[in-house]
């Protein structure tokens, strides 16, 4: 996938930039392929390049192919660096790096000029296949194709993968064969066996990059989501206090108008709004209807039921049949702190919802989900899945809807018990929760709008499928909601 240059990743750029790494992120670096050094390029008497050495410290040395018109070193080509022009006949070969399945995390810095434009499409810049009998675009092989033809700025391309071996590899083609050969320039190639662990570090490959090779940086740099387990978990000591800083390093103070512990017989009515299926307000997400009997509180908890029922004839010609399900929301709006709930998703596959939203306006309309789970999906298949999303639906000087989301893969059925989940949504930075520990963290560079918090079930057929009748009723149920200020 190519990631080309534009106005918000040139501010982006810039941005990075002003505190620019001097060096990639060493741990896990098994490949370190960079044209800027000339100790790493060795070249004949025609400045063809015949080996490409490994700088990573790990000796995987890309070798030059049996191809005609072989690799060239090019000087001064990209912010004052060399490059390694490529023909589209000859290219690079490398050994296996490793054999066992784990992540991987692949950074290319390349770029096409005019004259080396009008190629087919799906050039390699980056192959590894493990399985020989198959293409490098079938797992657990894998590339970085190039659908763009055209010419392009100096760009860098990511590809993040799990369960992967890594190599035999090739650069600048397919590992095995003759097809797919790259035509342009390749500046420098970063291989690692393991996802970044953090959004500093993310961005410090990033800045590298970018400060060395004047690179565009795509969007989602701006972005590190968790891959594997937790780890260890934080220990609650202090019950009104965020669990991921049980030491107070926020100075946190507790709103008490936007928390509830649901300890009363019903929702206190001064705090929540239960959507009740009549007015401008949302009606639900077809065929499933808001209702205000499936909003209660019972056993410390607020209880969402998703159900199965018949529904009068006015919903049924709206869209709405056979379903119902809540949506609660609170009348004051919040800002800038932390949001934590402990609660556990409907064993079905109608979402489980835990979001900020301010929508409904055609000029100001902002939301960031928390969560939103499918408890029980066909063949389980997202029912670890832990789906965090922010959106921008509208502003005063812009329609255009942007959104950034992400999933972490829980090592456990979402649905099966109780987890506390959290937010901390502040000016530069978000950042989402589970039990305690980061799985997720993105730059904030869309929401500053106060937001209602709200808990709802969806029938979300074509993410999560439709639901199983025999599942119903479920329940999505709500211990807590807890938002702290961060104190001076």
């Amino acid at each position: 996938m190519m990631f080309l240059r534009s106005l918000p990743a040139l501010l982006l750029w810039v941005a990075l930039t002003g505190n620019a790494a001097q060096a990639p992120p060493n741990a896990g670096l098994v490949l370190w392929l960079d044209a800027a050094d000339a100790s790493s390029l060795s070249v004949n008497a025609q400045n063809r390049v015949q080996r490409w050495s490994d700088k990573s410290g790990q000796s995987h040395d890309a070798w030059v192919d049996e191809g005609t018109e072989q690799p060239q070193k090019i000087e001064n080509a990209v912010n004052g660096h060399a490059v390694v022009r490529l023909s589209g006949t000859s290219a690079f070969l490398g050994k296996n790096i490793r054999s066992g399945n784990g992540p991987v995390t692949v950074l290319v810095v390349s770029r096409r000029l005019p004259e080396q434009a009008g190629v087919d499409p799906w050039q390699r810049l980056f192959s590894s296949r493990a399985q020989t009998a198959d293409n490098d675009n079938v797992l657990p092989n894998f590339a970085i194709s190039l659908a763009q033809t055209t010419a392009y700025e100096p760009t860098v391309s990511v590809l993040e993968l799990q369960g992967v071996p890594i190599g035999p590899y090739a650069v600048g083609r397919n590992a095995i064969g003759t097809s797919e050969n790259f035509r342009g320039d390749i500046a420098e190639v970063l291989v690692y066996d393991r996802p970044f662990a953090s959004l500093a570090e993310r961005q410090q490959a990033f800045q590298y990059l970018a400060h060395k090779w004047s690179v565009a940086v795509p969007t989602h740099a701006d972005t590190w989501t968790r891959v594997g387990p937790l780890g260890t978990l934080p220990t609650r000591t202090h019950v009104y206090l965020p669990l991921s800083d049980q030491n107070n390093g926020g100075r946190w103070v507790l709103d008490t108008n936007l928390s509830d512990d649901f300890n009363g017989s019903s929702l206190d009515p001064t705090r929540w709004h239960v959507n009740n299926a009549i007015g401008n307000e949302s009606l639900g997400r077809k065929p499933a209807l808001f209702t205000p009997r499936n909003a209660s509180v019972s056993n410390g908890n607020l209880n969402i039921v998703f159900r199965k029922e018949t529904l009068p004839q006015k919903y049924v010609e709206l869209g709405f049949k056979d379903y119902t399900s809540a949506m609660v929301r609170t009348r004051e709006r919040g800002f800038y702190g932390y949001y934590e709930a402990r609660a556990k998703p409907m064993n079905s596959a109608a979402s489980s919802a835990f979001w900020l939203a301010w929508t409904g306006f055609t000029d100001n309309a902002t939301e960031i989900d928390i969560f939103e789970i499918g408890g029980k999906t066909k063949g389980a298949a997202s029912d670890r899945s832990y789906n965090m999303n922010a959106h921008l639906w509208a502003t005063p000087q812009s329609k255009e809807h942007i959104a950034s989301g992400s999933t972490w893969i829980s090592p456990w059925r979402l649905a099966s018990d109780f987890h506390v989940y959290g937010f901390d949504w502040q000016p530069d930075t978000l950042r989402w929760y589970v039990d305690g520990v980061l799985v997720r963290e993105s730059k904030n560079r869309h929401f500053f709008f106060p937001m209602q918090i709200v808990f709802d079930s969806e029938a979300m057929w074509k993410w999560f499928g439709v639901v199983d009748d025999a599942d119903l009723p479920s329940t999505f149920e709500v211990d807590y909601i807890h938002r702290w200020q961060r104190g001076p």
